[in-house]
């Protein structure tokens, strides 16, 4: 977060040194030694901002608005550029990386983008040199380094690994608290990159924080070489065409196909592992087999509207981000780069507390649906675009921060939801189409908002924000209906969302006597009370968190009277 918030801001200031031939670094265009002189038309491209402009002087005031204006124009269309080098590589990477990282490992999806994160701070430092022109060749070493980062997948390809690892050493049941701690860990590390970006930008510079950054991926890459370990056994099968092994909970309570994926052709990938464009195609037409195969129960709608919110959600997110920096070094605001690490400081620490230690505790006190935190979250989202679009003042909009931080429930929620509607050995395809949909996100997320911001900077400077949240309306209203359309599949299987996970007596593939499956109280008690309806320990809920092999050792003890046939009958497929 540190290097990748301040490069935005060297763009900016590379954007203003083009045009006003200032010594801008960490001041975006305020040169302070000037902030008492009297503006005039002489020495208006001195400094734009910290300045006491003389009201008289109409022609003068209409030429520094005009310069100011042109200043946010060309700094959004660079930043454009920026996102699209970012975001497209990575986007390719990230489908790589899905379909891979059942043969290289989870642990190496989130090595590489710490590699290259080191490569690109070396292409960010050459911009640094003395005496090079800010356009071209500044920037041009901007957008290489962006570009080598978003070949290594980025941030993305780290959160996708992280998923993955967590999914696969976790249960149904924990698994909303565990991607919810994720994300608020992820929103520590914002908050804490974000106030040493505003203490750099203080008291050092653009050239320090690439320091910093180098020193920190660096040791991460360490870490993850010789500390992390892998999470499952690799194998030669591709995530998006990797065989069943068992049912996730809401997937066997709701009734979908044995399969998220058919016709798998296993073979022809390893055939092509030396064809790059084979390999992305066919990942592609999993991805798309994956997403769209028809499901029972309109499970299929379900699955298309929480990856299109996690698409939507990752689409705005950073295309406000450019936005929001465009808006605040604009008038009436005219922040500084530290005011600006103070409010990203503010706004991800609140997240980061919400989601490590608030989150877990409504978690266990009250249990709220995945669906029910995400409609919070997206509330008090559309309440702190309003009055980011609407307030002109600088304390009201970190006060709409600190309410608007519980749109980290999307996100979470989101991904929850997610890991519980497919199948276990499927989840890390879910993620790798996830931080897929994310890359893509950030890339016409960014331009989008950014190219908005422009045409409506003479208007309305806000209009990009009251968008936002009109959309942001209709994805409450579709997530509003996929709560209602949830609780009513509830209903017909009579199951929850989770309950917990027993053993099954059952060999798997990899010769294991036992496995982990869900276990839906209704559908078993049920099915046990057809066998034995005088039992009451049939009737308790609680028999049903017994493994079947206790089931039936219950039973037997109950009725004195069953053969073992019956036990070999009574086994409960989980």
């Amino acid at each position: 977060m540190t290097f990748s918030a301040a490069t935005r801001i060297h763009i900016y200031s590379t954007a203003c040194s083009a045009l006003v031939n200032a010594s801008i670094d960490g001041n975006l265009c305020q040169d302070n030694k000037h902030k008492d002189y009297q503006f005039t038309k002489e020495n208006d491209s001195d400094f734009l901002v910290e300045v006491n402009v003389n009201q008289t002087n109409e022609p003068a005031v209409l030429h520094f608005l005009s310069k100011e204006i042109e200043i946010q124009r060309l700094a959004g269309l660079l930043l454009i550029f920026y996102r699209v080098l970012f975001n497209l590589p990575a986007t390719i990477t990230c489908l790589l990386y899905g379909s891979l990282s059942n043969k290289i490992g989870r642990k190496w999806a989130m090595l590489i983008p710490s590699f290259g994160a080191m490569m690109a701070c070396g292409w960010f430092a050459c911009s640094l040199v003395p005496h090079l022109m800010p356009i071209p060749e500044a920037i041009s070493f901007l957008l290489v380094g962006a570009l080598s980062y978003g070949i290594c997948g980025k941030s993305n390809a780290m959160s996708m690994g992280a998923n993955s690892y967590i999914t696969d050493l976790s249960n149904t049941k924990e698994r909303t608290k565990l991607l919810g701690q994720l994300l608020g860990v992820n929103c520590f590390g914002l908050c804490i990159g974000s106030g040493l970006l505003a203490l750099f930008y203080r008291y050092q510079g653009y050239a320090e924080i690439l320091m910093f950054a180098a020193s920190i991926n660096g040791l991460l890459t360490l870490l993850f070489i010789f500390v992390v370990q892998e999470s499952r056994e690799i194998t030669t099968r591709p995530i998006l065409q990797a065989k069943r092994s068992k049912p996730n909970t809401m997937e066997n309570g709701l009734g979908t196909r044995s399969r998220d994926i058919a016709n798998p052709e296993s073979d022809d990938l390893d055939r092509h592992t030396g064809n790059y464009c084979m390999k992305i195609i066919h990942v592609l037409k999993h991805s798309y087999v994956f997403l769209f195969k028809k499901r029972e129960n309109d499970m299929r709608a379900v699955l298309l509207i929480l990856f299109g919110s996690v698409l939507f959600n990752q689409m705005t997110k950073s295309g406000e981000q450019d936005a929001i920096l465009l808006f605040v070094t604009n008038k009436p605001f005219r922040w500084g780069p530290e005011t600006y690490g103070y409010y990203l400081t503010v706004y991800y620490g609140c997240m980061a507390t919400l989601l490590t230690f608030i989150l877990p505790i409504i978690e266990a006190k009250i249990c709220p649906r995945d669906t029910t935190l995400i409609v919070i979250g997206m509330t008090m989202k559309i309440a702190r675009l309003l009055s980011m679009g609407l307030s002109e003042s600088t304390v009201l909009i970190f006060v709409a921060a600190v309410a608007g931080s519980a749109a980290g429930f999307i996100s979470s929620g989101a991904r929850s939801l997610i890991s519980k509607l497919v199948n276990d050995d499927d989840v890390g395809a879910s993620f790798a189409i996830v931080s897929c949909m994310e890359t893509v996100a950030n890339l016409f997320g960014g331009s989008l908002f950014t190219a908005i911001y422009n045409l409506t900077i003479t208007v309305f400077p806000g209009a990009v924000f009251i968008i936002d949240a009109i959309l942001h309306s209709g994805m409450l209203g579709g997530f509003i209906w996929l709560r209602y359309k949830i609780a009513e599949f509830e209903a017909k299987s009579g199951s929850t969302e989770v309950e917990t996970d027993v053993l099954c007596p059952s060999t798997t593939e990899d010769g294991n006597k036992y496995r982990k499956t869900p276990c839906l109280t209704a559908p078993i008690l049920n099915h046990c009370e057809d066998l034995v309806t005088t039992s009451m320990y049939l009737k308790s809920p609680l028999f049903c968190c017994l493994s079947p092999f206790n089931q039936v050792q219950l039973i037997m003890r109950e009725t004195r009277a069953f053969t073992y046939a019956f036990q070999k009958s009574a086994v409960i497929h989980c």
